[in-house]
């Protein structure tokens, strides 16, 4: 009696392992995307059609508990079984992501197609095929300012080294010559992105003084095993870094001081942190701010006669000249 109570108990617990089995390889096959039928449950599981009934009833309920964002569906005119997902996010608030991902170009080809295919699982199964689609014509002339596809694992690596304070040694490849380049060691502290390029605010610790460097010109990074403190007045705050970043952050800081006639938001959209001074009576505007001495230059060159630069004096002699220089050209 002891002994055929052990073997029954030990029996039963035999049959609940393989339906434990049976459930998590159901629910495997249908969470990758398979549909099944219980014809063909049966015959994988060697079952019969009720314990089937009842492992899919399982994970019906089970994924409503835990998973809310995918449902257990059933295609009567199939027969099939599948799971599906309901997206964590809504269809047009990826779409407005992927878009804008796509406009930075910051992304190598390839690695801008393993985004797109990571961030698409977090919507509805029934959208993505029409989200693929809007985002078609867009992928096919997608032009990247990068030319590396290891930008992700970079800044991976730098989130790692920021958090835990480890300084690094690195090659950099810079686009003047000036600033830090190879044999360096320094800490990275702050790590932001601004019209193309990601870029990494670093102190070096042999030249005591911080720096803005892009992500995308590190040719090698090598970080050493212990932390190192900053000190605190060599950090300066990320959105000012940002505000005062524009294309390269060049020349000396100014306080600027423009006229500017066209649309006056175009200009504040592209100078961050400028303000509008005074409104004129010919309907343009005054706007000041800081910024790098490079790249107001640079901005106020490509508005053509939309702006007129007051101050400071060395902003002025330096629009004057690049002028003048580009006037020879066309003598």
């Amino acid at each position: 009696m002891i002994f055929g109570g052990k073997q029954m108990a030990k029996d039963d617990e035999m049959n609940k392992l393989s339906s434990r089995e049976r459930i998590i390889a159901l629910f495997l096959r249908m969470f990758k995307g398979e549909t099944i039928t219980y014809t063909e449950a049966m015959a994988d599981y060697n079952a019969s059609q009720r314990p089937v009934q009842m492992d899919i009833q399982f994970i019906r309920t089970a994924l409503k508990e835990y998973m809310p964002e995918s449902e257990l569906f059933y295609d009567k005119g199939k027969g099939v079984h599948g799971i599906k997902s309901k997206g964590k996010f809504q269809s047009g608030e990826l779409l407005a992501i992927l878009k804008i991902l796509i406009g930075t170009r910051a992304f190598g080809k390839q690695e801008l197609m393993d985004i797109e295919y990571d961030l698409l699982e977090l919507i509805s199964t029934d959208d993505r095929s029409q989200v693929k689609r809007l985002l078609g014509a867009a992928n096919d002339a997608y032009i990247p300012v990068a030319q590396r596809d290891d930008l992700i694992e970079l800044i991976g690596n730098f989130f790692d080294w920021i958090i835990n304070k480890k300084p690094i040694e690195y090659d950099y490849k810079s686009s003047n010559g000036r600033g830090p380049q190879n044999g360096h060691v320094g800490i990275p502290f702050n790590l932001y992105f601004d019209r193309f390029y990601f870029y990494v605010r670093m102190y070096v610790i042999d030249l005591n003084k911080s720096y803005v460097c892009r992500v995308d010109r590190f040719t090698m990074c090598k970080p050493k095993s212990r932390s190192y403190n900053i000190p605190e007045i060599k950090k300066e705050d990320v959105n000012a870094a940002i505000n005062k970043t524009y294309l390269l952050k060049m020349g000396n800081e100014i306080h600027f001081k423009i006229q500017y006639w066209s649309y006056p938001q175009t200009a504040l959209d592209a100078l961050p942190g400028s303000k509008v001074e005074k409104i004129l009576d010919d309907g343009s505007v005054i706007i000041t701010g800081d910024i790098f001495l490079r790249g107001i230059l640079l901005w106020a060159l490509g508005q053509g006669d939309g702006v007129k630069v007051l101050a400071p004096q060395s902003l002025v002699d330096a629009v004057v000249e690049r002028l003048r220089k580009t006037m020879t050209l066309y003598e």
